[in-house]
């Protein structure tokens, strides 16, 4: 019996910490050392991650990048984290690609001799990742998928005249906490009431929500990976009651539905920026010399519209809130 369970528990350890490796060319020979290793850790599956880790792929391939992948996923599990970390570190890869803030910072605390490219990361200076915004670290750089949340809750008022905004955001996530505060800062600004719930994990979501859907006018998603990731516990919470949720990211609206008007990052075109990013260090540039990358303009960034939302509160959507490239779901 412990035989069986030791073997199950290898096993499942080489699953979880193995190298996933695949080859831009195809033929997946990594026996040279000329080929370099890119290591791309996310923190956990999730529709906006999974598109940064595609983009970046892609964007390699199309430029005929030789290079071996190690794709790792935390799970959200700190051990995890800390243990993808000290892999790369151990299996000295060329750069290491961190995706979502707690994964970049294990990266950055961990590994000092190599390059490190952070992504889908909202304010990597309070992040303590980056010295300032004009300027790259001394073995980091990375793109931001930072939004004007002032301009974002101005148009979303545009569409639902809200008084009093609902946001569940993770308490021990920096890139959550950030967002929290900046939006707490806005509302005080334009005068309306911000009531937030934290929470600690997924698990949350569905009792946050039903713990604020009566006290609030609509909900507010900021690029929480948690919330993110289970979309649905709050926009389900949200319809029963009719009350609209907006969102700053365009790849959960996607995959789930059920968001009123979404305005956010292209998480792939992220990832295509990464990439970039990535093939410049590859050909001998110093990330000090790379400042954060931010998403700007309507080609990096999406709107998508909920069609079925937008009958079932009988709202209408400004023309000048759809731009044209906006995409609609269920029309």
């Amino acid at each position: 019996m412990k035989k069986i369970l030791l073997i199950t528990l290898l096993s499942l350890l080489a699953v979880l910490f193995g190298c996933k490796k695949s080859n831009t060319s195809g033929d997946n020979n990594t026996s040279g050392s000329n080929v370099p290793v890119i290591g791309i850790a996310k923190l956990l599956p999730h529709p906006a991650l999974n598109a940064v880790e595609q983009g970046i792929q892609d964007e390699l391939k199309e430029q005929n990048i030789n290079v071996t992948y190690d794709l790792q996923n935390a799970n959200a599990e700190v051990s995890f984290i800390n243990s993808i970390a000290t892999k790369f570190k151990t299996d000295n890869v060329d750069i290491a690609v961190g995706i979502g803030t707690p994964m970049a910072l294990a990266l950055y605390n961990t590994i000092q001799n190599r390059p490190i490219v952070f992504s889908a990361i909202t304010d990597p200076v309070s992040a303590k990742l980056m010295p300032s915004k004009d300027k790259g670290g001394k073995n980091i750089t990375g793109v931001s998928d930072a939004v004007n949340v002032e301009e974002q809750l101005n148009n979303f008022r545009k569409i639902v005249p809200f008084k009093k905004l609902g946001l569940i955001y993770t308490n021990s996530e920096d890139n959550s906490i950030a967002m929290y505060n900046t939006t707490k800062e806005v509302c005080e600004k334009l005068g309306v009431e911000l009531i937030s719930q934290a929470i600690t994990n997924i698990s949350e979501i569905k009792q946050a929500a039903q713990s604020l859907v009566d006290r609030v006018d609509a909900f507010y998603v900021v690029t929480d990976n948690n919330v993110c990731s289970s979309l649905g516990a709050l926009t389900d919470t949200a319809a029963a009651k009719n009350i609209p949720v907006f969102s700053s990211d365009p790849a959960s609206s996607m995959q789930f539905g059920g968001v009123l008007y979404t305005a956010g990052a292209d998480y792939y075109t992220v990832g295509r920026l990464t990439g970039k990013q990535i093939i410049e260090i590859l050909n001998g540039k110093k990330t000090e010399d790379m400042p954060t990358r931010y998403v700007q303009g309507v080609e990096e960034t999406k709107v998508i519209i909920d069609a079925n939302v937008v009958k079932a509160l009988n709202v209408t959507i400004p023309q000048e809130l759809i731009p044209a490239n906006a995409v609609f779901l269920n029309q």
